[in-house]
């Protein structure tokens, strides 16, 4: 075939014009496909990037938050979220990492952190102790404190409850074991005999709520006390 008759209209093309138009859909083909091709490559690496900087932000907030896997449930006598009074101390470091604050003396220790998902920023503060001489010389967890109102109770008790809320839930259990003074406000520490305490403001709205073994309940607060 004469490459004058090849195209339509092909009586007045010349041999190069009447090859440019045949190639040109093909040429047009290839550059889609190339457009496409370096499209998908950027959004592949756009996801990459987008999908490191969540990881990393995961990582940030994995580190300044309370690990809450198995929820935020006060079990009074029992447990605060995943944490467990009788545990060792070391379940608490594999759980919550470094606290942000410690104090220690004669096998005894106040450990805090800091809920910085919260806004304002609530703690979490355990005592734990040891029987040194004994055959287990474990530091246990004996008394756990939260100033976070998104811990709450079966029944719905949480930090910021009124005393006289309290009181409704725990007729003639609540009663004072302690009372302190900090920065010219008092405050009042409220137990049960259920292995759950409540410690209140001047307003009679509840601060912090501390989880405790039952028999527990007469030991000193004064050590957990914080913001």
């Amino acid at each position: 075939m004469d490459w004058n008759t090849c195209c339509i209209p092909c009586e007045t093309k010349t041999r190069d014009e009447c090859f440019t138009h045949m190639t040109r859909p093909f040429v047009k083909l290839g550059y889609y496909f190339a457009t496409c091709i370096i499209g998908l490559a950027l959004a592949a690496c756009g996801g990459q990037s987008g999908n490191t900087g969540d990881s990393e932000a995961r990582s940030v907030d994995a580190a300044h938050t309370i690990d809450t896997s198995n929820g935020l449930r006060l079990v009074p006598g029992r447990s605060v979220g995943g944490i467990r009074l009788d545990d060792a101390d070391s379940a608490l470091f594999r759980k919550l990492g470094q606290p942000d604050f410690t104090n220690a003396a004669m096998g005894k220790a106040v450990l805090m952190w800091y809920i910085r998902a919260d806004t304002p920023a609530h703690s979490l503060s355990v005592f734990t102790s040891r029987e040194i001489g004994s055959d287990d010389e474990t530091a246990r967890i004996r008394r756990i404190r939260v100033t976070s109102p998104q811990y709450e109770t079966s029944n719905g008790i949480r930090v910021g409850e009124s005393l006289r809320e309290l009181s409704i839930m725990y007729p003639r259990d609540l009663h004072i074991v302690e009372t302190y003074e900090d920065d010219g406000q008092q405050y009042t520490i409220y137990s049960t005999r259920g292995g759950i305490a409540f410690e209140v403001d001047t307003h009679n709205r509840c601060v912090a709520i501390f989880i405790q073994k039952p028999e527990a309940s007469k030991e000193p607060y004064l050590p957990l006390r914080g913001k």
